[in-house]
């Protein structure tokens, strides 16, 4: 008998299931209500804690979530959901019951509701009178999604949008059982208590004190056994402890957490091989102007300045330098690949010092030379302050432009992005979503990342046409014409790509990392 005990012990160790998993978090959760959440530390426990109708796989598409399949009409107005039969609730009071249609009513209906206030319900304002019930204009039951018994949905939109199935994965599409809600009383999402999972997890435990020890800091998940009757979830739970982030590379490298995302130059500091390592390309460093300083206000000027970038020399000069294509990077995905294979690489202004001096000659009599010695050009790691050190010897040469370089950390960086205290910056350009919008609507006007000022009614309908389009390769062409328009006029020059590292210890694998929302999704993982 103590021989078989033995071998079937060792075949569930080798199985790699019904592990705990345990991961750093920077701060505790605001919330576990998907409607309300809008920050890092709940979207990432929302992850693993709920399912919406679609999910993201592991190559960043888009696939089957609660719904077991779904059609779309001609003219991408409206969504035909039939749910899966088997999701279930779980928490952690023994509260359960099946997931049906109307828990989708209900959630959609809590994301429009203006006294729940919540943060990305313009997101979704394709649904058909969304808009209109967030602002009290109609009824909630005139909002475009209707169960049509309980396990069909119909979802109805005001006009495309191309990103729409993706958009059911994140976290205010996420579903709400109507009759958990109430007995909550206004606490849902805000203790373990008050939480209850359709996912792979439910919450089994939430402890925070800022003030006592780091142990007791933490989310504790444990395996939905309801769902894991029919969806295959692998471990038997997940630990998420809060922690300073300045510990998240220590605390991975002694093998107290799984896993651990890291930039480039944090990359460089970890020694040994006792992990497996993923790579993403999903930042886009550049060069931006701020709009305010009068100088940067001429566009002859500011393309100048621009052929007098020497990205191959940089190139040649510095190690883990790759010269961006454009303003979306590699990672990001289109209608059929991704968005850099399937519109090619952008026209990005070549180095050129006679070009530049022609157009600086031409816009030389409307520029204060008072303004040529002082710009403050600001940027927030040694690799940065490098690359352009070679760009701010080319533009003193040329036209005697004096720029202070300000190397700064990123607190003090972002502040001063924000407040507007830069003349130039080097920013490092990501987007929230898989997609060609996330990067280049942050150049619209009044968006709040747009920190050079620049404004463009072209621009925005530009944008505003893409992100309608019913075709998904019209949308691609269009996202194109718009990163073209950002360069030509110079609002943001691509220097070089930034990689992102996603590290797995070296006994746990399937651990899936989405680079562009930074969650964590632990339902295949597996650990030796």
């Amino acid at each position: 008998m103590a021989a078989v005990i033995s071998l079937s012990f060792t075949a569930c160790r080798d199985d790699g299931r019904n592990a705990v998993f345990k991961y750093i978090i920077s701060d505790n959760p605001k919330t576990l209500d998907p409607q309300q959440a809008n920050e890092l530390n709940s979207n990432t426990i929302i992850e693993n804690v709920y399912m919406g109708l679609m999910t993201v796989n592991a190559d960043g598409t888009v696939g089957c979530g609660v719904a077991e399949s779904y059609m779309v009409s001609d003219d991408g107005l409206q969504y035909f959901f039939n749910l899966r039969k088997d999701v279930f609730w779980t928490s952690v009071g023994g509260f359960t019951a099946q997931c049906t249609a109307k828990d989708f009513v209900y959630g959609f209906k809590r994301l429009f509701d203006p006294l729940v206030k919540a943060p990305r319900a313009s997101d979704y304002f394709c649904i058909k009178n969304a808009e209109a019930v967030y602002s009290n204009d109609l009824s909630p039951s005139s909002l475009g999604v209707k169960a049509e018994g309980d396990f069909q949905l119909l979802i109805t939109l005001a006009y495309p949008n191309p990103r729409f199935l993706a958009m059911l994965a994140e976290p205010p599409a996420m579903p709400c059982n109507e009759d958990f809600f109430n007995t909550t009383h206004g606490k849902y999402g805000l203790s373990a208590e008050c939480t209850a999972s359709n996912g792979a997890f439910y919450v089994r435990g939430w402890s925070y004190d800022r003030y006592s020890s780091s142990d007791v800091n933490n989310v504790l998940l444990s395996r939905n056994s309801k769902n894991a009757l029919y969806h295959d979830i692998c471990p038997s739970g997940v630990n998420y402890f809060i922690e300073d982030k300045e510990k998240f590379i220590g605390e991975f490298t002694s093998g107290f957490s799984s896993c651990v995302s890291v930039s480039n130059d944090e990359l460089s500091k970890i020694k040994g091989d006792d992990y497996t390592s993923m790579e993403f390309c999903n930042v886009t460093c550049g060069l931006v102007f701020n709009k305010s300083y009068e100088l940067f206000r001429h566009e002859n000027f500011l393309r100048a300045l621009a052929h007098l970038v020497n990205r191959e020399e940089m190139e040649t000069a510095l190690s883990d330098f790759e010269l961006a294509q454009g303003v979306v990077p590699k990672q990001v995905l289109a209608s059929n690949g991704t968005f850099r294979e399937v519109v090619g690489a952008s026209d990005i202004p070549e180095y050129n010092a006679e070009l530049a001096r022609e157009l600086f000659a031409e816009e030389k009599p409307m520029l204060s030379t008072n303004l040529f010695t002082g710009a403050r050009i600001i940027v927030n790691n040694e690799f940065a302050a490098n690359a352009v050190s070679y760009i701010l010897q080319e533009w003193q040469r040329e036209f005697g432009l004096y720029c202070v370089l300000e190397l700064l950390n990123d607190t003090q960086f972002n502040n001063r992005l924000q407040s507007g205290e830069y003349e130039v910056a080097v920013i490092e350009l990501s987007g929230k979503y898989n997609s060609a919008a996330a990067y280049l609507e942050q150049f619209c006007s009044g968006n709040y990342a747009n920190y050079s000022g620049f404004v463009s009614m072209d621009f925005d309908n530009l944008m505003n046409e893409a992100n309608e389009a019913a075709d998904p390769a019209e949308c691609d062409m269009l996202f194109k014409r718009a990163e073209q328009m950002l360069i030509d006029k110079c609002a943001f020059i691509p220097l070089y790509y930034k990689n992102e590292y996603f590290l797995v210890s070296e006994d746990c694998s399937d651990i899936i990392y989405n680079p562009f929302s930074k969650t964590v999704n632990f339902i295949n993982a597996k650990k030796k």
